[in-house]
């Protein structure tokens, strides 16, 4: 079974000196679970840190400034750097099979993406696109990027098999935060937005379906569209969609009211975890994770959280969910156990994660590694 999907999901500069791994955060108390601290970039443009092959790289904007990116990654396991690297305006970002793919503004509504050998930091090539590449994915040997347009990429070299300025069905604007409106399987790519979902066809760049409801109360997607086995999950609004992955049918679509907004998946063998986050302050303000049935969509349970989630991140393992109230709880579903959480010392961060270890990039420029505390 995949996961949340198949890859998600903000370029070239030299190696310069300034950010040290393993660096602790000496006026807060370390996080129950925290197997180790650094310091990052405050994350700026990034959504997220982004990890493979062992490695997490963390991006953002260097002293302050929208034009300046730096990128840093560190092994998961030590929290020792590997290396890092400065550039313009950072756009998107993505890790997949042991290479970090990385955008940088250029002029005319352009991007240049750069591919980094994971561990080494060493540059693999480097590619200029029509479009931001504000969000990119990756699937079956290529690199898709979009924003104003989407390309793909052969990740072996990052030459171009195509692009689409648009199609008449979407122009690939990218309003969401990176990676949250684009994902792809071997089968397709799908791009959502204001209006549904758009099935693209990986081999030139055309339409293989549409998902347009007269109902869809949300400016962009929430959550990019999921695709697990052949089916595909879409949240937006307050509402969580299952689409045929062959033709874009509705399987079935379960609503959580008015005020409510969708904020990431986790599949099991049969069910299917939802993130939600109600934010109707000041009365009427928590956080949800659902366990629905993956076949029909019925509720099988619900855990609350006090404050709303704000990220939901998921893997192979486990479901990493963080809360406004800088609370990260790891989850596989219903339990009467007491599900592992931590707190961190700010409700901004980002949140990424490989196997059952949670990495939450800081407002104020902290990368903290966290396991789940026993």
């Amino acid at each position: 079974m995949s996961s949340r999907r198949s890859v998600l999901a903000t370029g070239v500069g030299i190696f310069s000196s300034g950010i040290a791994g393993c660096v602790s955060v000496p006026w807060f108390r370390e996080p129950d679970g925290a197997d180790w601290s650094a310091s990052v970039p405050e994350p700026g443009a990034f959504a997220s840190p982004v990890t493979t092959d062992g490695v997490v790289a963390a991006g953002g904007s260097r002293d302050g400034g929208l034009e300046t990116g730096q990128l840093v990654a560190f092994d998961t396991e030590t929290g020792q750097q590997q290396w890092e690297h400065e550039f313009g305006r950072p756009t998107g970002l993505v890790a997949a099979d042991g290479t970090v793919y990385v955008g940088e503004k250029r002029d005319s509504g352009r991007s240049r993406i750069a591919a980094f050998d994971a561990r080494t930091g060493t540059q693999r090539w480097q590619q200029t696109v029509s479009n931001h590449s504000s969000a990119m994915a990756v699937a079956n040997g290529t690199l898709y990027a979009a924003n104003g347009g989407l390309a793909a990429l052969e990740t072996a070299d990052g030459s171009v098999r195509w692009e689409q300025p648009h199609v008449p069905e979407t122009d690939f604007t990218v309003i969401a935060a990176p990676g949250d409106q684009l994902a792809a399987d071997d089968h397709a790519v799908y791009f959502g937005d204001a209006d549904g979902v758009v099935a693209i066809s990986p081999t030139d760049g055309t339409t293989s379906w549409s998902w347009r409801p007269a109902q869809w109360e949300t400016t962009a997607t929430a959550v990019a569209p999921v695709p697990i086995d052949d089916t595909i999950f879409v949240g937006g609004g307050g509402d969580v969609v299952a689409l045929d992955a062959a033709d874009g049918s509705d399987r079935w679509r379960t609503p959580f009211g008015r005020g409510a907004e969708i904020m990431g998946f986790h599949a099991t063998d049969s069910s299917l975890l939802v993130a939600e986050s109600t934010d109707a302050a000041p009365s009427d303000t928590f956080g949800t994770v659902y366990e629905l049935s993956a076949a029909d969509g019925s509720e099988r349970y619900e855990m609350r959280f006090d404050a709303p989630v704000t990220r939901a991140v998921s893997t192979t393992a486990t479901f990493v969910v963080g809360t406004a109230d800088g609370t990260v709880t790891w989850t596989d579903g219903a339990s009467f156990f007491a599900r592992p959480e931590t707190a961190l010392p700010t409700g901004g961060f980002g949140l990424g994660a490989a196997g059952e270890q949670a990495f939450a990039q800081t407002s104020e420029g902290t990368l903290w590694a966290l396991s789940p505390p026993e």
